[in-house]
């Protein structure tokens, strides 16, 4: 029978998880305030769909960085690809907060934003698999689908730890403060967990086993399993599709709805509190990428 699993050891991966998506979902709650700094245009409109351009282009790397860090995962082990993706999402943060403004530096300014935007999305898309295949594979039997489930619980901590920090910030600073400087102050605060997250995940133990792959390849076995692969993306995309819409609602409701941004954070939260409580985002997800990794064992 498996031995008990160290809190900490579930820790380092949910921490490392949340600290990443923190950092990326943070980025669509001051969207209007990042495009004024770094993208000034002709209109504020302009400005903001500049600044969403920019979000949006962490989304090219994301599959890149899945395919790529997760087969590093997958040779070198769990282990080296989570520190991994915590160090890039670690310096695309810091980047990104450390930056001057265009008026300070022109177009340095965007370029710089653009390039640490690449960087979060390829840790945010190699982190997912590492860490869900590590949370299963260090579960106790019958738990894979409650110990994956963490995974996207974490995801759900991110946004509602983003929305809370967001919405104290908008009701201590004043509306050219919080375009000024007070939208810096999040990604600078989650960059003080970074060295407990490294520290954490230097001590995790490594699950990748040594079992044996099937000849053939990579992809005979992509070709046995493609219509598990297709199933499971068109389940994430569901939930993915409308998880970023909800988080550009915040934008939203400060660029167009013209609300205090202190009310549009506030919706944020409350969205946020239940989702890393949601057994049918969370478990569910979870027990069917279980299963999943059930029958790519058996093709292997």
């Amino acid at each position: 029978m498996r031995p008990a699993v160290p809190t900490k050891v579930v820790v380092a991966a949910v921490l490392g998880n949340a600290l990443e998506f923190y950092d990326f979902v943070t980025y669509a709650f001051f969207a209007v305030y990042i495009g004024q700094t770094f993208f000034p245009a002709s209109t504020p409109f302009a400005s903001l769909l500049l600044s969403l351009g920019a979000f949006g282009v962490g989304y090219i790397f994301r599959p890149l960085g899945g395919v790529v860090i997760g087969a590093f995962a997958d040779r070198a082990g769990r282990k080296p690809a989570m520190l991994l993706t915590i160090v890039l999402i670690t310096v695309g943060t810091l980047g990104l907060a450390a930056t001057p403004s265009y008026a300070a530096i022109g177009i340095a300014a965007p370029i710089i934003v653009v390039g640490c935007r690449l960087l979060q999305g390829l840790a945010i898309g190699g982190e997912v698999g590492p860490a869900s295949a590590f949370l299963i594979e260090i579960a106790p039997p019958g738990q894979r689908g409650f110990y994956g489930s963490w995974q996207l619980a974490s995801q759900g901590v991110a946004a509602l730890t983003a929305g809370i920090i967001g919405l104290a910030l908008s009701l201590a600073l004043s509306k050219v403060e919080l375009a000024a400087w007070g939208w810096r102050v999040p990604f600078l605060l989650s960059l003080l967990l970074v060295p407990v997250g490294l520290y954490l995940r230097s001590r995790m133990p490594e699950t990748l086993d040594d079992r044996p792959v099937e000849s053939g390849g990579w992809s005979v076995t992509l070709g046995k399993q493609s219509r598990l692969i297709l199933l499971s993306v068109l389940i994430i995309l569901g939930g993915t599709v409308s998880t970023y819409v909800g988080n550009y609602m915040t934008t939203y409701a400060i660029a167009t709805l013209h609300f205090q941004p202190s009310t549009a954070l506030s919706a944020t939260v409350v969205g946020g509190s239940p989702r890393q409580f949601s057994p049918s985002s969370a478990a569910g997800l979870a027990t069917f990428m279980a299963v999943g990794r059930s029958c790519w064992c058996c093709a292997s």
